[in-house]
């Protein structure tokens, strides 16, 4: 019993982490969208960025630990880490190049949609 109540309560916490990538995905896109308009907001931008990537490594790393059998779960997870390092690593290699802000958006947007479809995979409440 102990460890059904460990696997659920690991899958509850991606989930929480899930959602905090979608939180920090529209803190990216309002931070990156005001830096077009003066505002002073790099920090915030690359400090959203390094909390969101840290948050789907933390949810892949949950998913597996939770020991669930569902693949498309795991799958996701994997695929949200590997869609943010990505776009993280355009940011930092790209950063001078403008023009790459709108490749950079498109990838954001991917994320968000991602991440959303993701919310939808994990078990109910009463299944787990």
């Amino acid at each position: 019993m102990e460890s059904e109540t460990s696997n659920a309560n690991l899958l509850k916490y991606a989930r929480w982490m899930v959602i905090a990538v979608i939180v920090l995905t529209l803190s990216q896109a309002s931070t990156g969208l005001s830096q077009n308009y003066g505002s002073a907001t790099a920090s915030s931008h690359a400090l959203s960025a390094q909390l969101g990537l840290v948050a789907c490594i933390v949810a892949a790393v949950l998913v597996v630990m939770s020991k669930t059998d569902n693949s498309k779960l795991k799958g996701m997870t994997f695929g949200l880490a590997t869609a943010w390092l990505i776009q993280y690593g355009m940011g930092e290699m790209f950063a001078s190049m403008t023009w790459i802000a709108h490749l950079h958006a498109v990838i954001a947007m991917g994320i968000l949609l991602h991440a959303t479809a993701l919310l939808r995979a994990f078990p109910a409440a009463s299944d787990a």
